[in-house]
C-alpha cells in the first residue's frame, strides 16, 4: 500500500511507518542479541566482554551512516514536501558518495590503529586476542554495511517502508544461519560471527537495491547530481544522530576503561551482556523515531505545524509505553535473562542481572529524550538536537560514571545511564516546551 503524506490522516501514515520500521528494528537487535548468544555459547564468557569492546568501533561507523542517511533523507522528504523532486535525488546520489569516501578512509585508519585502540581501554589477554579477531574481519564489510543503512534510510522515506523491514528481516534471519554454522558447526570463533554478520550486510544492500531496480518509488539509483554540493545540508541535518552513536561509543571506551581499571573484567562481561540486551529497547526507540521522521520533515516542509504536533503526541505515547513495558519485563526477569547467556555462573548472573536492572530504568526516559530530539532534527534544527544528544549520549554519563561510584560504590557505575537520561528529560522538557511556544500550538506534553 503506497503512502500519500499529503492526503492521508497523521495516525494512519505514523502506523504505515511505524510497524514496518518497528519490526525491522526489533528483529536487527533480535539478531544481534543472538549473535552475542552464540557467541556466548561457542567462544565463552570472555567472547561477550571481546563484544564490549569492539561496540565502539562499530557505533562509529553507524554514527557516519546514519548521519549521513536520515540527514540526507530527512532533508529529502523535506525538499519532496515543498515539490522539488530533483532536488531529492540529488540528495541520494551525494548521500551514497559521501558514504562511500569517508567510510573507506575509517576502515583505513582503523586497520592501521587495531592494537593501539584496545590497548588504549586497557585491554590485554584472551578477551584483547579475541576482539582483535572479530573486529579484524568486520572492518573489510563496514563500508558496505554503512551504504546499506543510507539506502535503507531512502527507501523507507521513499514510501517503501515495507522492503526496508524485509531486507532487516532477511539479512537477519541469514545472518542467524550463519552464526550457527560458522560459530558452532565449524569452529571458527569470533571470526566466524564478524563473517556471518558481514555477509548478511551484502544481502540487505541487494534487497534494498531492488527497490531502485523495480522502480517502486520516486527516486532513481542514477549518476544525477553527483558531486558534494549538498554535503552542508545532509550532514547539519544529521549531525545530531552521529552525535548519538560517538557519543554513545566514547561512553562504552569510558565503561570499559573504568571497569577494566577499577573492577574487575567480569564486570566488563557483564557490560557487554548489559549492552547487547539493551540494544533491543534502543532499536525499538529509533523505530519509533524513524516513524515519526519522515512524516515531521514533509509537513514541516509543507507548513501544516499543526500536523507536526499531532505525530509528536504519538510517538511520545508510543516510545514512553513501550519504555515502560521494557522496564517491568526486565525488573521481574533480569536473572534469567543474564543465565540465558552465562549459564551456571551464579556471581556473574548476579552482576548482570543488576547491571540491566539499572539499565532498563532509564529506557522510558530514553525513548521521550529520542523522540523529543527526532523532532528537532527532523524539521532541520539540528543545534537542539545536538545538545540533547550529547547530554543523554556522553556529558551526563560520563559525569555519572566519575561521580556516583563515589556515593553507592556497588552500584554507581550502573547508575550513570539512569541519571543521564533523567537529567537530558528535563532539559528536554524546557526545549519541548520552547519549541512550542515559538510555533504556537498546543504542547504535546501536558
Amino acid at each position: 500500500m503506497t503512502i500519500n503524506l499529503k492526503t492521508d490522516p497523521v495516525s494512519k501514515s505514523f502506523y504505515q511507518y511505524l510497524w514496518p520500521a518497528l519490526t525491522g528494528m526489533v528483529i536487527k537487535s533480535l539478531f544481534i542479541m543472538g549473535d552475542a548468544w552464540f557467541i556466548g555459547q561457542g567462544v565463552g564468557a570472555d567472547g561477550l566482554g571481546a563484544i564490549s569492546l569492539t561496540v565502539p568501533a562499530y557505533s562509529i561507523f553507524t554514527a557516519i551512516a546514519m548521519m549521513i542517511g536520515i540527514g540526507g533523507a530527512a532533508f529529502m522528504s523535506i525538499e519532496v514536501g515543498k515539490g522539488n523532486l530533483k532536488v531529492g535525488q540529488t540528495l541520494l546520489t551525494q548521500s551514497l558518495l559521501i558514504t562511500a569516501v569517508i567510510t573507506s578512509i575509517g576502515v583505513a585508519l582503523a586497520m592501521y590503529n587495531l592494537d593501539a585502540m584496545f590497548a588504549m581501554m586497557g585491554a590485554s589477554g584472551n578477551i584483547a586476542a579475541l576482539a582483535t579477531e572479530y573486529l579484524s574481519v568486520m572492518l573489510q564489510f563496514f563500508v558496505l554495511y554503512a551504504l546499506a543503512w543510507v539506502l535503507s534510510c531512502f527507501v523507507r522515506n521513499d514510501g517503501n517502508p515495507k522492503l526496508a523491514t524485509y531486507a532487516m528481516s532477511l539479512g537477519a534471519i541469514l545472518n542467524l544461519a550463519l552464526d550457527y554454522l560458522f560459530v558452532l558447526e565449524f569452529g571458527w570463533g569470533m571470526a566466524g560471527a564478524a563473517y556471518a554478520t558481514g555477509i548478511s550486510q551484502l544481502a540487505i544492500a541487494g534487497i534494498l537495491l531492488s527497490h531502485f531496480v523495480r522502480q517502486q518509488g520516486r527516486l532513481k539509483l542514477v549518476l544525477e547530481g553527483v558531486g558534494f554540493s549538498q554535503t552542508r545540508n545532509i550532514l547539519q541535518i544529521g549531525l545530531p544522530i552521529f552525535f548519538i552513536e560517538v557519543t554513545s561509543a566514547m561512553t562504552i571506551v569510558l565503561f570499559n576503561y573504568v571497569l577494566l581499571h577499577y573492577f574487575s573484567e567480569n564486570h566488563v562481561i557483564a557490560y557487554g551482556m548489559m549492552l547487547n540486551v539493551g540494544v533491543l529497547a534502543l532499536f525499538v526507540m529509533v523505530g519509533i523515531s524513524q516513524a515519526c521522521q519522515p512524516i515531521i520533515s514533509f509537513n514541516h516542509g509543507a507548513n501544516r505545524p499543526h500536523l507536526v504536533d499531532e505525530i509528536l503526541r504519538l510517538g511520545l505515547k508510543a516510545a514512553i509505553g513501550s519504555g515502560v513495558v521494557f522496564l517491568v519485563v526486565v525488573w521481574l526477569f533480569s536473572s534469567n535473562i543474564a543465565a540465558l547467556y552465562l549459564g551456571e555462573q551464579p556471581e556473574l548472573i548476579a552482576l548482570s542481572a543488576t547491571s540491566l536492572s539499572f539499565y532498563f530504568f532509564g529506557v522510558p526516559l530514553m525513548g521521550f529524550n529520542m523522540v523529543v530530539a527526532n523532532l528537532f532534527q527532523a524539521t532541520a534544527k539540528p543545534m537542539q538536537a545536538t545538545v540533547i544528544s550529547l547530554a543523554r549520549g556522553f556529558i551526563f554519563v560520563a559525569i555519572g560514571i566519575v561521580t556516583l561510584p563515589l556515593f553507592f560504590p556497588e552500584d554507581g557505575v550502573w547508575a550513570s545511564v539512569l541519571f543521564a537520561e533523567a537529567v537530558t528529560a528535563l532539559m528536554s522538557l524546557v526545549m519541548l516546551r520552547a519549541y512550542q511556544r515559538q510555533n504556537n500550538y498546543q504542547p504535546a506534553v501536558a
